[in-house]
């Protein structure tokens, strides 16, 4: 683990250099705003309008996105060079989803949108600079698919699209015949693809590139160029700010060629010139930067290693050269040879990092201290060449007390002089020094491999020397690349492993083909076989030839089965990492659909039952975010391994992303079995877990659906699984509960109304209503409370206490907030311009906006652009918020408080909460319950409970609000208690904007005993 955790600290501080030297190269010309023309406009603007608020997409990699918390991707580098080249600051504001930035930016709470394509109705709302992106948009397919070549061919298929894509509704409109499979993101546009579900998907090569090698996802090639319009991105601004694209505009020219170059190549043209479903598939993002980086390898060979390597007339050649070739076209960088003399001078320029790597090379334990080792290429046999006189050799130990030659530096010397130190070894620069010294007869032979003898023999030595000897040792070579960039070996290891048998085969026959004799003294032979008939020595020689026959044969089978064998353990390698999830080693998504499918096709035909449980890790996020995604990725593995070993071996536990697991049970008893196993996970996940150094505790949550009872289809077992988990969520988290038809409908009408929610605000469904608030010492009207009415054209009127808690989970709340206080002003604007002055307008406060963080500069903005003093707005906070008293709140309230809000506590006396809590809080109003109201006179302690909240708030210097008033009893009692405000169907319900002022001037006048209470049209 702590391995995994360095390299990743250098993948970032890496990616963090290489965007430094980016910005630093575009920054060389020294670019200001002074170089660039702007109109005096212009520049009033950039004064002016320091801060521009940018709306940050969070998965459009690696254009717009967010990594690791951090804005990123090739968008953002545009917008620091404008920024550097401006003097504008762009603020980020993250964390919504397409949809909500769109409407973001047409309601005018986003300055700017960084990556946007361009339609007729977008360009009616907002403000289009030229574009600065590309893309080019293909159909991709499955891998063995050949019937899909164009649009045509598509007809009567299912291609899938996630939803709110620009060029869906222009697909529906020119492709009738086509099915269309709308999914949420192009990750689930991939798997449907993968698993069969769709025929296709269309999506820019940079996107899907990014995807596929992010999830090593393999299997899909590009079946045609998809043509929808959508090929240029652009920028936008918002309406009202044309000027600012404008000045974008003019960045944008003043960019060179290089400069976009530069930019584009970090994000979009990474090299894939590896062939579809070898290496390219196999190669990371990072490998591929890192090798767009490095732009060239430097290699060391042996200048005297023919036909291996070597050099003739100056050139590279050889084996390896051939090897070499490949191996950078599969790259995509060049692959330059570094010159030396020896063996020797090519093992230190690699130490001194002359040379990135040794084409060829044994791994040897003293190499490893500067050396990492690819997977062999190569193999050969060591021989030894004599004169044509000698005898044969076969064993090493027959050449103890011998003079023989060998290369400096090979690996083969230092073995076999420790396993055999009798051997007298003398040591040579080349093997045409060594060769010569055996003709000379200074030594009795010359080791090296069977090829690189009878390649030296055949050109230099013919009729003098012979190969006498042939030993058991395998000489087995690879690449050694130097281990201070470790991305080389890995890189190498891949294109190694994928090189197909008809680049070895053609190779090894370009070099292998020279020819050698084993020659073999025979004077021993004819001494023993003296006197024999010729037709008998004829016969023996025959018998002898046929034997090496069968014995070649032999060797070529056996050679076949072991290459037969690696072969499989490669196929079988590639097929697990494509069915695995790489944290875990469990199947993932892909790998238990197939899992499922094939246990419901056994569980139809035996009669039986099948149970998925789909659980969830509770707040695992929190963990992530307290200790870091590697303390995370830790813990995710012990549990999965404490989980597998509660499983049968029949039984499956998948991991399909971030802290979700899948279990499938095959073959159970009965639900009493299920819920038997779903209770021992749960106990078995809270077990503590020790991770680096540090106990931590989790719990889960888990659903289940049984099959055939809940469904017999696959998806729907796991989406009914995955909505009992959501159930056992909100009921309170670490327990189990069983799907039913019931929770899906009530998951479906919450699924619906959260869909139907992200659209409202943008189509105008919403409007407040207001109810008078009662000043009981005047008895006259002193300010109102806003609240929001949803009127949805199929839903009807939808309450509040329904949609504000889901707004709160999908983080509308805080949209929804800010057009509550827009709106709200906009009405007390109108209704002091026809007289009616309020005191101030109450609006409700959820605690979800005040994580933003930044609510108290937001409402100042909101304010100031409507020109309402702070005063006039009263903030409502519930009891809920009370409680959760952390310095952040607080901090929080007292903002509000000094920008002149005052502050009201909702609900009072319904939770928790005392008055001693309220002490450190900067209150003015507590707002009793209705449920303390609704009962007086009649209840006693209802009345006592009134009495002593007015009367301590009144000592804490709080004034009062009593809600739920309906009845003049009430009314009097509250005038009595000495009350200070009142509010309730008894005075008003509440009211539309424009019915309020009558509302108001009729109640004013019944409250003085003129007129009869104020009646509201229905």
């Amino acid at each position: 683990m702590n391995l995994n955790y360095t390299a990743d600290k250098q993948s970032k501080f890496y990616c963090s250099a290489i965007r430094l030297l980016i910005l630093l190269c575009l920054s060389l010309p020294a670019f200001s705003a002074s170089q660039i023309e702007f109109t005096p406009e212009e520049k009033l603007f950039i004064n002016t309008h320091p801060n521009i608020l940018v709306g940050a997409e969070t998965d459009w990699a690696p254009l717009d996105y967010m990594h690791n918390g951090q804005y990123t991707g090739l968008a953002n580098d545009y917008l620091e060079l404008i920024s550097e080249r401006t003097g504008l600051n762009f603020e980020i504001i993250s964390g919504f989803t397409w949809n909500e930035l769109l409407t973001m930016q047409l309601n005018q709470r986003l300055d700017l949108l960084p990556a946007i394509y361009w339609s007729p109705q977008r360009d009616q709302l907002m403000h289009y600079t030229s574009s600065y992106i590309k893309l080019r948009h293909y159909a991709f397919t499955k891998s063995d698919r050949e019937d899909i070549k164009s649009m045509q061919d598509l007809q009567g298929k299912t291609i899938a699209i996630p939803t709110g894509f620009s060029y869906l509704d222009t697909l529906k409109k020119t492709h009738p015949n086509i099915t269309i499979l709308e999914v949420k993101s192009t990750l689930e546009a991939i798997d449907a693809v993968i698993t069969g579900q769709a025929d296709t998907l269309v999506e820019s090569t940079t996107i899907i590139n990014y995807y596929l090698n992010e999830n090593h996802i393999y299997g899909l090639k590009p079946a045609f160029a998809a043509e929808f319009d959508v090929d240029q991105v652009y920028m936008a601004a918002r309406s009202g700010l044309p000027i600012l694209a404008t000045i974008i505009n003019k960045v944008l020219e003043s960019i060179t060629p290089e400069e976009k170059k530069q930019l584009t190549d970090r994000w979009v043209n990474v090299p894939m010139t590896l062939k579809q479903g070898q290496t390219s598939n196999l190669l990371t993002i990072e490998e591929l930067r890192y090798l767009q980086q490095k732009k060239m390898i430097k290699t060391c060979i042996d200048p005297n290693w023919l036909p291996y390597e070597g050099f003739i007339d100056g050139k590279f050649t050889g084996m390896s050269a051939e090897y070499i070739a490949y191996f950078s076209e599969q790259i995509g960088i060049p692959i330059d040879v570094v010159k030396t003399d020896t063996w020797e001078q090519s093992l230190k320029a690699v130490r001194l990092r002359d040379c990135d790597m040794l084409a060829l090379a044994s791994n040897r334990p003293e190499r490893r201290k500067y050396l990492s080792f690819t997977i062999p290429y190569l193999k050969t046999s060591l021989a030894l060449a004599t004169q044509k006189e000698e005898w044969f050799y076969s064993n090493f130990s027959e050449l103890e007390g011998k003079k023989i030659g060998i290369i400096k530096g090979y690996s083969p010397g230092k073995v076999i002089k420790k396993r055999h130190p009798k051997i007298n070894f003398t040591e040579f620069n080349s093997i045409s020094e060594g060769l010569k010294s055996v003709n000379q007869g200074k030594i009795l032979g010359f080791l090296d491999s069977v090829p690189t003898l009878s390649y030296h023999i055949q050109t230099g030595f013919i009729g003098e020397l012979k190969i006498s000897g042939k030993f058991d040792y395998d000489w087995n070579s690879g690449i050694a690349a130097r281990n201070d960039e470790p991305h080389l070996v890995t890189i190498f290891n891949k294109v190694i492993q994928a090189t197909p048998d008809s680049v070895h085969n053609r190779i090894r026959g370009n070099w292998l083909g020279v020819r050698y004799e084993e020659s073999i003294d025979y004077r021993l032979i004819w001494q023993l076989l003296f006197g024999f008939a010729v037709i008998l020595t004829l016969v023996i020689l025959r018998y002898r030839q046929l034997s090496k026959h069968r014995n070649a044969i032999t060797d070529k089978n056996t050679e076949l089965a072991q290459i037969n064998e690696q072969l499989e353990t490669q196929k079988q390698a590639a097929q697990h990492v494509a069915s695995h999830d790489i944290l875990t080693g469990l199947p993932n998504r892909s790998q238990l659909l197939l899992r499922l499918e094939h246990a419901i096709d056994l569980a139809a035909r035996q009669g039986s039952q099948i149970a998925v449980f789909f659980i969830d890790l509770d707040r695992f996020k929190y963990i992530n975010d307290s200790f870091g995604h590697h303390f995370g990725d830790a813990l995710l593995c012990q549990v999965g391994n404490q989980m597998l070993a509660r499983l049968r071996s029949s039984d499956t536990l998948a991991r399909i992303g971030g802290d979700e697991f899948v279990v499938i049970l095959e073959t159970f008893d009965d639900e009493e079995a299920t819920a038997l196993i779903a209770q021992e996970l749960i106990d078995i996940i809270q077990h503590p877990y020790n991770v680096m150094g540090h106990v931590v505790n989790i719990s889960a949550s888990l659903g289940i659906s049984v099959y055939p009872n809940d469904s017999k289809d696959v998806h729907t077992l796991i989406k009914y699984a995955d909505i009992a988990m959501y159930r056992a969520k909100e009921l309170g988290r670490n327990r189990f509960r069983y799907y039913t038809q019931s929770l899906s409908e009530r998951t479906d009408k919450r699924l619906r109304t959260d869909t139907a929610l992200r659209e409202a605000l943008g189509l105008g469904q919403f409007s407040l209503h207001f109810q008078p608030i009662i000043d009981l010492n005047s008895c006259t009207v002193s300010h109102a409370e806003a609240l929001i009415r949803w009127n949805h054209p199929e839903m009807g009127m939808v309450p509040p206490d329904y949609f504000i808690p889901i707004a709160e989970e999908n983080g509308l709340i805080h949209e929804l907030g800010l057009w509550v206080l827009s709106e709200a002003c906009r009405c007390y604007k109108e209704w002091k311009a026809n007289g009616l002055d309020l005191n101030r307008i109450s609006i409700n406060v959820s605690s979800i906006q005040f994580q933003k963080g930044n609510l108290t500069e937001t409402f100042k903005r909101i304010l100031q652009e409507e020109g309402i003093e702070a005063q006039r707005i009263d903030i409502e906070i519930t009891e809920r918020y009370l409680m959760d008293q952390t310095e952040r709140n607080i901090h929080y309230l007292n903002t509000l408080k000094k920008s002149g809000h005052t502050i009201t506590v909702d609900d009072f006396g319904v939770g928790y909460s005392s008055m001693s809590y309220m002490k450190r809080l900067p209150l003015d109003i507590i707002k009793i319950d209705r449920s303390f109201i609704s009962d007086i006179p009649e209840d006693r302690n209802d009345i006592q409970i009134s009495q002593a909240i007015i009367s301590l708030s009144h000592n804490l210097g709080y004034k009062a609000t009593a809600e739920g008033v309906e009845i003049v009893e009430q009314f009097n009692f509250l005038r009595e208690a000495h009350c200070d405000y009142a509010q309730g169907y008894y005075f008003s319900p509440p009211v539309p904007a424009h019915q309020f002022i009558e509302c108001v001037k009729q109640l004013n006048t019944r409250l003085m005993g003129e007129t009869p209470p104020f009646n509201i049209d229905k």
